[in-house]
């Protein structure tokens, strides 16, 4: 074959051998390259209205809620036969719990038949009382007309002999004394009968009274709604679960509340940091963590003023926060969960940047502004600050941008160990950084 019909043959070998080492050499080139400032996340600095806020998770609940607990009574351990299912809603007068009312049923037959027998020996005491007076007061009367009669022969004898008339005064003076006897006993008669009838009466009311006493306690066992409401039950801390059908609850306990979903508030737990810059009266944003397209309105109601431990881990003190939320709306149920945004204060015009954008370097607040292809370290004032952003006082201007990170900082990515015999290399990124470094 002649060489020179090879030679466009070797022209292209030579082409493809050229790029090749063009291509390779551009690739080493942008792996070894030193880190540019476009390769660092970077946000604007933004001017405008900045919102002064804090954002607390909470918990719903109801403004006005009425908790049914067990009754306080003599019926000794109760236990619990029927339940309304939760999440039932009800009417004022509905049945919500229902216990077993065995024990006092005893009471009350019991008390029903000891009343009937008191009932019964009152009235043997009546009629023998009666009785009694009837001889009193016919013993009377006998009395009084023996009187009678003796002084009737007390004046036939006044001209008789001395020994008539004065067997005749002694008949009259003995009958006198005999009818003062008669009424004598007729009185102490009456007080004893007043003091019996007083006896037995009472008797009869206190064994009324405890019956109506044991009445009262069995519908006490049969709990009734009174107000209309959303059926919530409570937690039995005997069991270390919600409250259940044949669980024996102790007297006081709380069984079910009756939420009323008319009226709603979230309840918060604000970091004692934070705690002062909260006041009545503020705005809230309110938003369903089930649910976070929706937000709602809300003002602060109250604001707790006595501290308590976050949890038995933590030193950390929170204080409660209620808020009010405006309107009604059936998506809110007691126990969802909530990111409350609470708002301080509106500033009409600030200059502000991301909150991942400031660092503490020795002491000073900086951020890295990005100028051309550089980061360089600024120094800043802030100022107010919420969930996101914080003001920038002194140190940046409108337009200008900050880096999202400290470029001074290589990410350190853990490489696999390296076998025997072989050597570990290491990342572009790593490569990079240390070629940024070398002097």
């Amino acid at each position: 074959m002649s060489p020179h019909r090879n030679k466009p043959f070797y022209r292209r070998l030579w082409f493809i051998a050229l790029l090749l080492v063009i291509v390779g050499g551009g690739a080493a080139y942008f792996v070894l390259l030193p880190e540019t400032a476009e390769a660092i996340a970077s946000a604007p600095v933004r001017v405008g209205p900045f919102q002064v806020s804090i954002k607390v998770s909470g918990e719903i609940r109801a403004t006005n809620s009425y908790t049914i607990t067990v009754p306080r009574g003599r019926f000794g351990q109760t236990q619990i036969v029927y339940l309304v299912p939760e999440g039932t809603t009800v009417k004022a007068g509905d049945i919500v719990v229902r216990f077993a009312t065995t024990e006092i049923e005893k009471v009350i037959l019991d008390r029903e038949s000891e009343l009937t027998m008191l009932n019964s020996d009152y009235k043997k005491l009546q009629a023998d009382q009666e009785s009694r007076m009837l001889d009193l007061k016919s013993t009377l009367r006998t009395s009084e007309l023996a009187m009678e009669q003796a002084q009737l022969q007390t004046e036939k004898v006044k001209f008789e002999s001395e020994v008539a008339r004065k067997e005749a005064e002694i008949s009259f003076e003995r009958s006198k004394l005999n009818l003062e006897q008669a009424k004598r006993r007729i009185e102490s008669q009456l007080r004893v009968d007043k003091s019996e009838d007083m006896k037995a009466q009472l008797k009869i009311q206190q064994v009324s009274s405890d019956l109506e006493k044991a009445h009262n306690e069995r519908e006490q066992l049969i709990m009734k709604a009174p107000m209309p409401g959303l059926v919530v039950y409570e937690m039995n801390w005997q069991t270390g679960r919600k409250v259940a059908i044949g669980d024996s609850p102790w007297p006081g306990m709380a069984l079910v509340s009756l939420p009323d979903l008319s009226k709603m508030q979230t309840v918060s737990n604000v970091n004692e940091v934070d705690i002062s810059k909260v006041r009545t009266g503020q705005t809230v944003e309110v938003r369903l963590d089930a649910f976070p397209e929706r937000a709602f309105a809300a003002q602060v109601a109250t604001v707790g003023t006595i501290g308590q431990m976050k949890d038995r881990a933590s030193s950390i003190k929170t204080f409660e926060v209620v808020m009010d939320i405006e309107g009604a709306d059936p998506i809110l149920k007691p126990g969802m969960t909530t990111s409350n945004e609470i708002i301080m204060a509106v500033l009409e015009r600030a200059v502000y940047v991301p909150l991942e954008s400031v660092f503490d370097r020795e002491g000073q607040t900086i951020v890295y502004r990005m100028n051309s292809d550089e980061a360089v370290a600024r120094r800043v004032l802030t100022g107010e600050r919420n969930s996101n952003f914080v003001v920038i006082q002194r140190g940046l201007n409108p337009g200008d941008r900050v880096a999202l990170r400290d470029p001074n900082e290589s990410e350190q990515v853990e490489q696999p160990a390296a076998k025997p015999g072989e050597t570990k290399k290491q990342p572009a990124e790593q490569r990079r950084s240390n070629r940024r470094r070398t002097p």
